[in-house]
């Protein structure tokens, strides 16, 4: 029988089942496949108890592995299978399997009944083996789930094969049925109860620690264990999933639900993750965080300090020289506040240039506003996140750039146009600042200038945003200036 002759529900079930192998071999701690008969011919031999491993032909029979799924808890040496973790559908191939390599398998598809026993994987090395009938509605037996493993502890493989006839309807994306790892502990609960029937090592450890001796025979609602989730799980015939806190240990509780007849909890499966570390870590980076953010909040606050005693001494100053250079420091100094200020709200080192450019924006048109001139202004950005030293050096160049513009661009102009655009292109960050103002003396040579604002963007573009400054006039048959700065991404 071949995936395409079985039945709608059938299929449903191998589907639901494929979901949820690889965690249920997690639990099981064995490698878990899901077995077919190959053609009709063989379904009918195995149904009828035919011996022989070929057909009247003489040709060879296989049965076919549907999916197969390794442990993360318990991995075999030499277990390379091309099957395992695999996916079988109508337009792909299954995986073959001599008819003679799986004499458990057949007797389970013949008997429906469970079977167990050896089976030698390598000359002379033998696994523990359970074979379970996977069933329809009918009862009719129509695929087996074989356990296997060299070391085998099969006190949950009972429960793991509930827990797959149980997986219809199961929500896989559900984070409660995530994969288990090595070191997590596995508890099975009676539902009606609250008894612990079986419980792992690594279960028996965690509460070793926490002065719980025995684990199996204790309730769930003692005092010393108390785990809500059993509750909520019993009452809403739903995964749960908990964080507890008891003596120093976090542990991170999941309780998924073996149903019944009736979609009622029967038994429930416990994976206990000891998240101890993982939360002293977490407190840890939220402490430094913390600390990052105050140091970047008092930054701002220093600088915003020495902006204000330096507009004290522009307003003492009596050279117009001297108060136009110190409002250039303070619109610089101003500028980088402004980065340690969205570092110290934000809490990450990066900061969006999109943003940050507009205020500096802003910031050099409220300083440096011309009552005599009509000035239309525009700011346009792409969302664009740089590591705070690169995005503290784009807004000193976008600083003075505006500045520079402001200044010397417009003189004789009583009205005229300033734009800024920030964007991004594959490798590149490019930010242009464009004016229509009076343009450029043709013979304007920018390494020549003595312009401090100009050698500032100089100086940092090429030394350290590693990038290139171009300054020209207009090309587009409009008169003013356009300054570009081209720096690479990373």
């Amino acid at each position: 029988m071949t995936i395409k002759g079985l039945t709608a529900e059938q299929g449903r079930i191998l589907h639901a089942m494929q979901g949820l192998l690889p965690l249920a071999a997690d639990i099981a701690q064995a490698r878990i496949s899901l077995v077919l008969p190959v053609t009709e011919e063989l379904e009918a031999r195995v149904l009828a108890g035919l011996t022989g491993n070929t057909t009247a032909a003489g040709e060879e029979l296989f049965l076919q592995i549907y999916a197969q799924a390794e442990p993360l808890t318990r991995v075999e040496d030499g277990a390379d299978d091309p099957a395992a973790n695999g996916a079988a559908d109508g337009n792909r191939a299954l995986v073959p399997v001599p008819l003679a390599d799986e004499p458990l398998s057949v007797q389970t598809l013949r008997d429906n009944q469970v079977t167990e026993g050896m089976r030698e994987f390598i000359l002379g090395q033998y696994a523990r083996m359970k074979v379970f009938p996977i069933c329809d509605a009918a009862g009719a037996c129509f695929a087996a789930a074989a356990f296997e493993d060299r070391e085998a502890d099969v006190v949950f493989w009972d429960a793991t094969m509930d827990f797959l006839r149980n997986s219809t309807g199961v929500d896989g994306g559900n984070a409660c049925y995530r994969r288990m790892a090595s070191i997590d502990g596995l508890v099975l609960v009676n539902a009606r109860n609250k008894e612990i029937l079986a419980a792992n090592n690594a279960a028996r450890h965690i509460y070793h620690v926490l002065g719980v001796g025995m684990l199996v025979g204790r309730r769930t609602n003692s005092m010393d264990i108390h785990w809500n989730g059993v509750t909520e799980v019993c009452s809403t015939g739903e995964a749960y999933e908990e964080e507890i806190r008891q003596k120093g240990l976090t542990l991170d509780i999941r309780f998924l639900p073996i149903n019944d007849s009736s979609d009622r909890p029967r038994q429930l499966i416990a994976i206990i993750e000891d998240v101890t570390q993982l939360k002293q870590k977490d407190e840890e980076l939220r402490v430094q965080s913390a600390m990052i953010k105050e140091i970047h909040h008092r930054v701002k606050n220093n600088l915003q300090t020495i902006a204000s005693l330096l507009r004290l001494e522009q307003r003492r100053a009596r050279s117009q020289e001297t108060r136009t250079a110190l409002k250039d420091s303070i619109n610089r100094i101003s500028s980088i506040a402004l980065v340690h200020e969205y570092l110290s709200t934000q809490g990450t080192e990066e900061v969006d240039m999109s943003s940050l450019g507009k205020d500096v924006f802003r910031t050099v048109l409220s300083s440096m506003g011309n009552p005599e001139l009509q000035l239309q202004t525009a700011f346009t950005a792409q969302s664009l996140l740089l590591p705070s030293q690169k995005a503290a050096s784009l807004a000193l160049v976008l600083n003075e750039l505006v500045q520079n513009s402001l200044e010397h661009g417009f003189e004789g102009c009583t009205q005229g146009t300033l734009a800024v655009d920030l964007f991004e292109t594959p490798g590149n960050v490019i930010l242009r600042v464009t004016d229509d103002g009076a343009g450029l003396p043709k013979d304007f040579q920018a390494g020549r200038s003595k312009s401090l604002g100009l050698k500032i963007v100089h100086t940092v573009v090429t030394s350290d945003l590693k990038g290139v400054f171009y300054l020209h006039n207009r090309t587009d048959g409009v008169r003013g200036t356009m300054a570009e700065v081209i720096l690479p991404r990373v």
